[in-house]
């Protein structure tokens, strides 16, 4: 009865530590560089619809600053996008002039092309 014990705890310890560890272990991971081409293609989506109708984009910027924010610890130039988009909302909420808000997107859309891309 105890060899049988023993053997069956054996076997077990053998089976889950020769099982090779998944892929979260692997660190496969997202790169900047995709981060970056996404929070890239964000911001250009939101940039051609605020562009055509300023008015509809207060609630579309909010959701880019949510996604902003969360990139932003990942480098100088993703916390600056960010920083240039909160400038943008404080002009939205303040109902800037179209001079200032095209202003500002054109800073936005600056900011963003700095940001790492794939292969970069």
């Amino acid at each position: 009865m105890i060899t049988r014990n023993l053997f069956l705890l054996a076997a077990i310890l053998i089976l889950f530590t020769g099982c090779p560890a998944g892929p979260a272990t692997q660190g496969g991971g997202t790169s900047d560089g995709e981060i970056g081409q996404l929070t890239k293609d964000q911001i250009e989506a939101f940039l051609t619809k605020a562009e055509k109708a300023p008015s509809r984009a207060k609630g579309d910027l909010s959701l880019l600053l949510e996604s902003l924010e969360g990139s932003a610890e990942r480098s100088e130039a993703f916390a600056k996008v960010r920083d240039e988009a909160k400038k943008l909302q404080e002009l939205f909420q303040s109902n800037a002039g179209k001079s200032e808000l095209n202003q500002q997107m054109t800073s936005l859309r600056a900011a963003s092309d700095q940001l790492p891309t794939p292969g970069t």
